[in-house]
């Protein structure tokens, strides 16, 4: 656990899990005879390890919710669902998902006393939502803003797949976050540096990308030129079908009901699905650097072979150049300046562009000799 604290009503432990990097937390109202809890960003991985403490503190597990569709881990929605049937799996209405309940704007998600509020904040994804403790003076104090990838701590989600839009996380994190009170917590679903939280007010002072205005926050979001980072080989088969396939053994199957319930809300069907649904290469890990705060993602991911036989289509047009009488070069140059090119690729390129200046450097001298 990175952090607890906890006061007359409210139970609050902050959870990691290392390999995506991820915070999920736990809240409860222990004032309650009860003891109602929920769950935020659960990951499938350390189900075993949330219940186990679920069952140490004595808590009745109400709620498994989701910030968004997260596309670097597979939630633990579904797999808390075969364990405890009666919680009831949350995301936010826009995002698209199957989910047991849909939350909106201004809604509330309460457990005993205490309660969030939920504040849509779309950008990194269509259907992000932050989760917010009430302000009345009987909810925890300072306020607290479970962020997921709207506010990373001195950063962001990445806004160019997945519905996101540079525009719109901009827009929402400084009409619905940046709005809070400054000592507000900031909670974010993920980090890489080794932190917990941070606060409104250290954000808005020492983010370096949402504290800039925003079209230079657009320029930079739409120039990091960042390659497709291949991390679906286990997060998108799951989150397609991530679903309790099997039904707790001391129960009897169900027949099909009218609203189907899965645990993990996921933006597009099983295989089979109609072509034009969610492709499965918009499932992308989902944050990049901020320009001087390196972040690093702490995990391998594949590449995708070049074309061309893996030597990428740059440097095929650079080889069959010299056949082809430096045509190929000059196709290669206009590509480069016109269209947009995978950066793996970019070598084989700029070699052609080169090839194609020295090319027309001997063509016009020897038309000057000639004519001589």
């Amino acid at each position: 656990m990175g952090s607890s604290s906890s006061s007359s009503k409210l139970l609050f432990r902050q959870l990691f899990e290392k390999e995506s990097s991820t915070f999920t937390y736990l809240l409860a109202d222990i004032s309650h005879p009860d003891k109602p809890a929920l769950l935020i960003d659960p990951v499938d991985k350390t189900v075993d390890r949330d219940l186990k403490l679920i069952n140490e503190l004595g808590l009745k597990l109400i709620y498994a919710m989701n910030t968004h569709v997260h596309a670097d881990h597979v939630t633990g929605t579904g797999l808390l669902k075969t364990k405890l049937p009666g919680v009831k799996s949350v995301i936010s209405k826009a995002s698209g998902s199957k989910a047991d309940m849909f939350v909106e704007p201004g809604d509330k998600v309460s457990i005993g006393v205490l309660y969030l509020e939920v504040r849509a904040t779309p950008g990194h994804t269509a259907g992000c939502v932050t989760y917010v403790t009430g302000e009345e003076a009987d909810q925890p104090k300072p306020r607290m803003a479970f962020t997921g990838d709207a506010v990373l701590i001195r950063g962001c989600g990445r806004t160019d797949f997945q519905g996101g839009s540079s525009d719109q996380l901009y827009e929402s994190v400084h009409s619905q976050i940046f709005t809070l009170p400054k000592d507000t917590l900031i909670y974010p679903a993920h980090d890489y540096k080794g932190f917990e939280v941070s606060t409104v007010g250290e954000e808005m002072q020492h983010n370096p990308r949402l504290t800039k205005d925003k079209e230079t926050f657009k320029t930079i979001m739409s120039n990091l030129n960042l390659s497709y980072p291949k991390m679906i080989d286990v997060a998108v088969p799951a989150n397609m079908v991530c679903v309790p396939t099997h039904p707790p053994t001391s129960r009897p199957p169900r027949p099909p009901s009218h609203h189907p319930v899965t645990g993990l809300p996921h933006p597009s069907s099983p295989p089979g699905a109609a072509h034009n649904d969610l492709s499965v290469h918009q499932y992308i890990q989902e944050h990049q650097n901020v320009p001087g705060y390196a972040v690093a993602e702490g995990r391998h991911v594949r590449e995708e072979r070049l074309p061309c036989c893996g030597t990428g289509i740059g440097w095929f047009l650079f080889i069959i150049g010299f056949l082809l009488g430096a045509i190929p070069w000059y196709i290669a140059l206009f590509l480069l300046v016109c269209a947009k090119i995978n950066p793996q690729e970019k070598p084989g390129y700029i070699a052609c562009a080169i090839a194609a200046v020295l090319a027309t450097i001997a063509i016009v001298f020897g038309v000057i000799k000639g004519g001589v």
